[in-house]
């Protein structure tokens, strides 16, 4: 007994004695413009996300020298913006790799209860009008409620088991495969984020609430796609070889409209750059998870009119991964190339 209590002791005082770091305060350290670049938001935008969840990130003790909300918020934001690994985003807050990950899983999803909020589809009469104001008044298209394009995320060094398969596009890398729909204004009205990168942008679609409410004729106005996606009665694709007058202006407000989701994309991805590259280090149900909570930053920037960091850089490269789609469907007799030809006849002639 004396012997268990002599080893008991001398393992209480061979103990390391735990080491808290010093934490810095960003709003402390940086002026505007280095927080920009730091967290991609300025000061006001920062304090405007802290605000916006830090209820929910509060600690309701000190123990352990627990970590404001605010500082979670920080190690949050320079991963997203930064896509390094966790040890330089908790580096600089004087955080310990698994701190920084934790924080992250717990931001994350605070951020994508966000979602049903912030990114909204217009199912409104007055909602859609503006909507299709606005989108034409990008280049005279008519009917427009959003734009509609695929783009893909990169997944990079984690284990994907048996389906690693399914995750490899027709680049052959691994990816998540995210629809995203978005208005004039580059804010991002619908997202989905949870395909394999081998899926087509059209099954995607098809398979996604929005397509299926336009499928059941419950939502108003008609989407804009590239030839990856069938052509249908609410999802106008372009022409793939105008012959007419009517025909070239319709192709050319198609390109010109389309712009706008190829923007959004792009600076979506530069501005979280956790998006870029070869992709985030970790499973794809926490990439997907981080997709949505970058879309909810992306459109509170747009509320907030943050600035671009990189405006050059805005439009993305065409991943150019989708075969062309021809496919016609009829809804109550009504077929997508007649209503393609009304719009070029009508609008174009």
């Amino acid at each position: 007994m004396a012997l268990q209590l002599l080893l008991m002791e001398n393992r209480r005082a061979l103990r390391r004695e735990r080491v808290f770091r010093d934490r810095k305060n960003p709003l402390d350290e940086y002026n505007d413009v280095e927080m920009y670049k730091k967290y991609r938001f300025t000061r006001f935008g920062c304090l405007h996300v802290i605000n916006r969840i830090e209820a929910e990130l509060h600690h309701p003790t000190q123990r352990n020298h627990a970590l404001p909300a605010s500082l979670q918020v920080f190690i949050a934001l320079r991963f997203y913006a930064t896509g390094s690994l966790y040890d330089y985003a908790g580096e600089m807050q004087g955080c310990s790799i698994a701190t920084c990950s934790r924080v992250v899983r717990r931001v994350t999803p605070v951020l994508c209860r966000l979602r049903n909020e912030l990114i909204q589809f217009p199912t409104t009469p007055v909602a859609v009008r503006e909507m299709q104001r606005d989108l034409f008044g990008l280049s005279g298209f008519p009917e427009l409620v959003g734009v509609v394009d695929g783009t893909h995320i990169g997944l990079h060094g984690c284990n994907l088991g048996n389906n690693e398969h399914i995750y490899v596009n027709r680049k052959g890398r691994h990816t998540i495969n995210v629809q995203v729909v978005c208005d004039a204004h580059f804010k991002i009205t619908n997202v989905v984020a949870r395909w394999p990168g081998s899926t087509h942008d059209s099954r995607i679609f098809q398979a996604s609430r929005i397509g299926q409410l336009f499928q059941r004729q419950e939502l108003q106005g008609i989407l804009l796609g590239d030839s990856g996606y069938a052509l249908q009665p609410w999802l106008m694709t372009p022409l793939l070889n105008p012959a007419t007058d009517a025909e070239r202006a319709y192709y050319r407000a198609h390109a010109h409209t389309r712009v706008v989701i190829e923007q959004v994309n792009g600076q979506l991805k530069n501005k979280f750059r956790c998006l870029l590259g070869h992709g985030m280090q970790i499973v794809p149900e926490r990439a997907c998870d981080i997709i949505i909570a970058c879309c909810v930053l992306f459109n509170i920037s747009k509320l907030l009119k943050e600035p671009h960091l990189d405006p050059e850089n805005d439009q993305e490269d065409e991943e150019d991964d989708n075969e062309d789609v021809e496919e016609d469907e009829v809804v109550a007799g009504v077929t997508g190339a007649s209503v393609r030809a009304r719009i070029i006849t009508n609008c174009f002639g």
